[in-house]
C-alpha cells in the first residue's frame, strides 16, 4: 500500500497537482499498517492517517471513525 501511494504522489508531483486523498480500501489498509506498522514507516503512516483521509460524510472518513470509536471503546 504504501508503495503505491508513494508512487501515486510522484505521478500527481508530475502532473502538478496534489495527490488524490486516501479511499475507503487504502484506508482500511493504512488502518491495518498502523495495528503493525513496518519498521522506520511509523510517522508516514501517521501522517497519512491525519492529513490524507478526506473529512466529512467519505467512505473513507467512515472507516477512519470506526476504527477510532472502536479504539476509544478499547476494541
Amino acid at each position: 500500500m504504501l508503495q503505491e501511494y508513494r508512487k501515486h504522489v510522484e505521478e500527481r508531483a508530475a502532473l502538478g497537482i496534489v495527490p488524490a486523498p486516501l479511499d475507503a480500501q487504502q484506508t482500511a489498509d493504512l488502518i491495518e499498517l498502523l495495528k503493525t506498522p513496518p519498521a522506520g514507516e511509523e510517522e508516514f503512516i501517521v501522517d497519512l492517517f491525519i492529513n490524507r483521509v478526506p473529512p466529512g460524510v467519505d467512505d473513507a472518513a467512515y472507516v477512519k471513525a470506526g476504527f477510532l470509536a472502536a479504539v476509544a471503546k478499547g476494541e
